[in-house]
């Protein structure tokens, strides 16, 4: 399978400099140097944007490696709260912004507390509450509805998952062409569903739905 590479970008922290503010004299010590050169590299970088991705405090993943590389000394609780400071300015950077400043880490793990970050999108999608009242009337009117009907059997295996390249190869093939990788499945479901309803004929599903209606009807004929 082909992978267009192009839709895929690494996180690039690179030039970005440490703001120390009330942490100057720990930041300029080569303790300070040596986290901020940790906390910058890649794979620190994809660790935060992953336990970030799970709605988890930023820094959670990185105990093990800051407690093997600087023993002890990470413990304090000073040099705690300046990683907390400089995780921030690196997930700014990044484009997210503060979730929960002090959620509490329940597993095992250098940090007690620590802050979640969230992109500005999901602070819109976390607002839509949805009642069960809601629910029930979408599953009645949209989700049963004639363009889903012909949407989802297209878009989910066997066992009922969402098959989000076979979401993209349909979409583009009536020309939508961007993509929403940085959301779960189901927004994206969502999203490129919003997208293809205005692209797509209303025929095209109409008369997909009229099949389907006309086989669940000679199926209850037959017994």
């Amino acid at each position: 399978m082909d992978v267009d590479s192009s839709q895929f970008r690494l996180p690039d922290v690179s030039g970005l400099e440490y703001a120390p503010q009330n942490f100057r004299s720990l930041a300029e010590s080569d303790l300070g140097q040596e986290l901020w050169r940790v906390l910058t590299r890649l794979d620190n970088v994809l660790r935060m944007q992953t336990a970030t991705d799970l709605e988890q405090a930023a820094v959670e993943p990185l105990g093990p490696e800051l407690l093997e590389r600087f023993s002890t000394f990470v413990n304090d609780e000073r040099v705690k709260q300046m990683v907390g400071h400089m995780a921030r300015q690196i997930m700014e950077r990044l484009g997210y912004e503060i979730d929960r400043p002090g959620i509490r880490i329940m597993r095992d793990s250098l940090f007690t507390t620590a802050a979640r970050y969230r992109r500005p999108q999901q602070r819109r999608i976390r607002k839509m509450l949805i009642t069960p009242e809601q629910r029930l009337a979408w599953q009645e009117k949209t989700a049963r509805s004639p363009f889903n009907e012909w949407l989802d059997p297209q878009i989910r295996r066997p066992d009922g998952t969402l098959d989000l390249q076979r979401l993209y190869e349909i979409a583009e093939s009536y020309g939508i062409t961007e993509r929403y990788d940085h959301l779960n499945p189901g927004q994206q479901r969502m999203n490129i569903g919003v997208k293809l309803r205005g692209c797509v004929p209303k025929d095209v599903y109409h008369s997909r739905a009229q099949d389907i209606g006309n086989k669940d009807l000679q199926e209850e004929h037959q017994f």
